[in-house]
Protein backbone atom coordinates (compact mmCIF):
# COMPACT_ATOMS: atom_id res chain seq x y z
CA UNK A 1 0.00 0.00 0.00
CA UNK A 2 1.33 3.01 -0.92
CA UNK A 3 0.27 5.98 1.67
CA UNK A 4 1.58 10.00 2.04
CA UNK A 5 -0.11 12.85 3.32
CA UNK A 6 1.03 15.32 0.03
CA UNK A 7 -3.02 16.14 -0.43
CA UNK A 8 -2.82 17.35 3.57
CA UNK A 9 -0.23 18.96 3.18
CA UNK A 10 -1.14 20.80 -0.09
CA UNK A 11 -4.37 21.54 1.46
CA UNK A 12 -2.79 22.99 4.92
CA UNK A 13 -0.45 25.50 1.77
CA UNK A 14 -3.06 26.52 0.75
CA UNK A 15 -5.17 27.43 3.63
CA UNK A 16 -1.69 29.25 4.99
CA UNK A 17 -0.84 31.65 1.78
CA UNK A 18 -4.66 32.25 0.74
CA UNK A 19 -6.11 33.26 4.09
CA UNK A 20 -4.31 36.20 5.19
CA UNK A 21 -5.88 36.66 8.30
CA UNK A 22 -3.73 33.54 9.14
CA UNK A 23 -0.84 34.99 8.22
CA UNK A 24 2.17 35.16 11.36
CA UNK A 25 2.15 38.56 12.46
CA UNK A 26 5.16 40.76 10.32
CA UNK A 27 8.19 41.97 11.67
CA UNK A 28 8.59 46.13 11.80
CA UNK A 29 11.02 47.14 9.54
CA UNK A 30 12.89 49.18 13.05
CA UNK A 31 13.22 46.04 14.57
CA UNK A 32 10.73 46.79 17.69
CA UNK A 33 7.82 45.08 17.38
CA UNK A 34 5.43 42.57 15.62
CA UNK A 35 2.56 43.79 13.68
CA UNK A 36 -0.53 42.72 13.70
CA UNK A 37 -1.87 44.73 10.45
CA UNK A 38 -3.78 41.16 9.11
CA UNK A 39 -4.99 39.91 12.38
CA UNK A 40 -8.37 39.18 12.99
CA UNK A 41 -10.66 40.24 15.27
CA UNK A 42 -13.21 37.87 15.50
CA UNK A 43 -12.34 34.43 15.28
CA UNK A 44 -16.00 33.66 13.35
CA UNK A 45 -14.85 35.00 10.41
CA UNK A 46 -11.73 32.73 10.27
CA UNK A 47 -13.88 29.58 10.84
CA UNK A 48 -15.95 31.22 7.86
CA UNK A 49 -13.12 31.45 5.80
CA UNK A 50 -11.73 27.89 6.24
CA UNK A 51 -15.04 26.21 5.28
CA UNK A 52 -15.47 28.44 1.89
CA UNK A 53 -12.06 27.72 1.02
CA UNK A 54 -12.17 24.26 1.69
CA UNK A 55 -15.82 23.47 0.11
CA UNK A 56 -13.71 25.37 -3.20
CA UNK A 57 -10.64 22.56 -2.53
CA UNK A 58 -12.59 19.83 -2.36
CA UNK A 59 -15.13 20.32 -5.41
CA UNK A 60 -13.81 22.73 -7.72
CA UNK A 61 -10.18 22.43 -7.67
CA UNK A 62 -9.30 19.28 -9.82
CA UNK A 63 -5.55 17.21 -9.45
CA UNK A 64 -4.21 14.40 -12.42
CA UNK A 65 -4.74 11.02 -10.43
CA UNK A 66 -2.48 7.75 -10.92
CA UNK A 67 -4.11 6.88 -13.84
CA UNK A 68 -4.51 10.38 -15.65
CA UNK A 69 -7.45 11.67 -15.06
CA UNK A 70 -8.03 15.32 -13.87
CA UNK A 71 -10.40 14.58 -10.62
CA UNK A 72 -11.39 16.42 -7.66
CA UNK A 73 -11.05 15.31 -4.22
CA UNK A 74 -14.81 14.89 -3.90
CA UNK A 75 -14.87 12.58 -7.33
CA UNK A 76 -12.13 10.58 -6.22
CA UNK A 77 -14.08 9.89 -2.74
CA UNK A 78 -17.58 9.28 -5.01
CA UNK A 79 -19.49 12.49 -3.00
CA UNK A 80 -19.73 14.63 -5.94
CA UNK A 81 -20.47 13.46 -9.71
CA UNK A 82 -18.50 16.10 -11.51
CA UNK A 83 -15.87 18.96 -11.19
CA UNK A 84 -18.26 22.06 -9.97
CA UNK A 85 -17.21 25.74 -10.99
CA UNK A 86 -17.40 28.43 -7.85
CA UNK A 87 -20.63 30.16 -8.90
CA UNK A 88 -22.21 26.52 -8.89
CA UNK A 89 -21.48 26.62 -5.11
CA UNK A 90 -22.30 30.21 -4.08
CA UNK A 91 -25.74 30.11 -5.90
CA UNK A 92 -26.66 26.21 -5.27
CA UNK A 93 -26.84 25.42 -8.73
Amino acid sequence: MQVNNNATSAFMQQIRRRISILERPLTTARGDGKSYIYSNFNPRYTQYAITILRTYYNFCVPYKTRDGRNMTPAQRLGIAQKQFKIEDIVYFK
